[in-house]
């Protein structure tokens, strides 16, 4: 069986104008080293404190707009900035295991002329592109993101990058830092438990701020296997009873994998979603949602971190009908969705103002079809929920 029906089957069971570049040679700090022993911790000054963190952050208005700069359609920009919000604080837990030298990845590319495609590369390229528009993200808007990797890198690469401090003046050396994590070579094991037990330290040091403002951190996990180091789920299982989400981050489709991750997500009943790389995902939420486009956008989201449960049932079950306005605003927004008719009144109606809706969105590169699609397919939302119902 494909690693996307077994993921299915376990779930059923500062705003710039200019592009900064994430790649830059400039030198950076010392590395620093961490003890597979999970000891290590980082200074209490390095861990903001939440009210540090929302005094950092733009005005909605502002941060929506850079966030469009940036390439999300209107309602993904309005959940990027709300969950910045949600979550005080991010961690990233990064595989840079030598197994991550894999060349069986792939990322989205601009081409001439506006076109956009996926070009092979190895999984730790794939991987770093999003680790850099998530940095380059979590300066825009004074986001507190700390990436760790599982293993300390060479070229001088820094092993922990903090970015989305606040402090502008220092935005750009947190970015370059980013570029050496970025460009450093993958080598070495999967320490993941003990990483997993260094962020969740850090979490319940600010626990209680945490819930004082009705916040939570996230903790991303991006890996393409399993932990060398110990129980991945006795690692995990402590943050069950802290404010927190996390994301795991498939960096393959080895089944052996997928299983794993899925059997951990559904036995330690966190909040947790797992997600495939982009092809991956795109396919298992067109199983459910064959009428929507899956987009880079939409899993940047995703990745990033979002508490709306809605986005967790793409790839678990259709989504009804009358939950196709809501959703259609929270990629399109709200304001171009305000005044869809209610599509158990008048479906072709409702499908016709969300065509008219969706004019506005910039098409997205449907990596399930290798081509530049709308958002949604109106024929195939017709097919999917109308029934006999013609569409004028």
């Amino acid at each position: 069986s494909s690693p996307h029906k077994a993921k299915k089957q376990q779930k059923t069971q500062s705003n710039t104008k200019q592009k900064m570049s994430y790649f830059s040679n400039a030198s950076a700090p010392p590395a620093v080293a961490i003890p597979h022993d999970g000891s290590f911790t980082l200074p209490e000054a390095e861990v903001m404190s939440v009210e540090q963190v929302q005094a950092n952050a733009p005005d909605r208005a502002q941060a929506i707009r850079t966030v469009e700069h940036m390439g999300m359609p209107r309602g993904l920009a309005e959940q990027f900035v709300q969950s910045a919000r949600d979550f005080s604080y991010r961690f990233w837990i990064i595989d840079n295991s030598g197994s991550m030298g894999t060349n069986d990845g792939h990322r989205v590319v601009d081409g001439a002329g506006g076109r956009q495609g996926l070009v092979p590369c190895s999984r730790w390229e794939e991987l770093g592109s999003a680790i850099g528009w998530h940095a380059r993200l979590a300066v825009e808007l004074g986001a507190w993101t700390e990436f760790r990797l599982l293993n300390q890198p060479g070229s001088g690469a820094s092993q922990i990058v903090a970015v989305g401090t606040g402090d502008n003046a220092k935005s750009e050396d947190e970015l370059r830092r980013i570029d050496r994590l970025v460009y450093s070579q993958p080598t070495g094991r999967t320490p993941l438990c003990a990483q997993i037990r260094a962020v969740t330290r850090q979490i319940q040091q600010r626990a209680s701020e945490l819930r004082a403002t009705g916040t939570k951190a996230c903790v991303v996990i991006a890996s393409d296997g399993e932990a060398t180091d110990g129980d991945i789920a006795a690692a995990l299982r402590p943050l069950r009873d802290l404010p927190a989400w996390v994301v795991v981050r498939l960096c393959t489709d080895d089944d052996k994998v997928v299983q794993y991750w899925n059997e951990i997500d559904e036995d330690l009943e966190l909040d947790m979603d797992v997600l495939d790389d982009l092809e991956g995902e795109a396919a298992e939420v067109n199983e459910a949602q064959p009428w929507l486009t899956y987009g880079a956008p939409l899993h940047r989201l995703r990745e990033w971190g979002t508490c709306n449960k809605m986005f967790d049932l793409l790839d678990e079950r259709p989504l009804a009908q009358h939950e196709l306005p809501g959703f259609a605003s929270l990629i399109l927004g709200e304001a171009a969705c305000d005044g869809l008719p209610h599509p158990s009144l008048d479906w072709a109606g409702f499908l016709k103002a969300l065509d008219k809706a969706q004019a506005s969105a910039k098409p997205v590169w449907d990596p399930a079809r290798k081509r530049t699609r709308p958002w949604f397919s109106i024929r195939k939302l017709n097919k999917a929920h109308g029934g006999s119902c013609a569409v004028s």
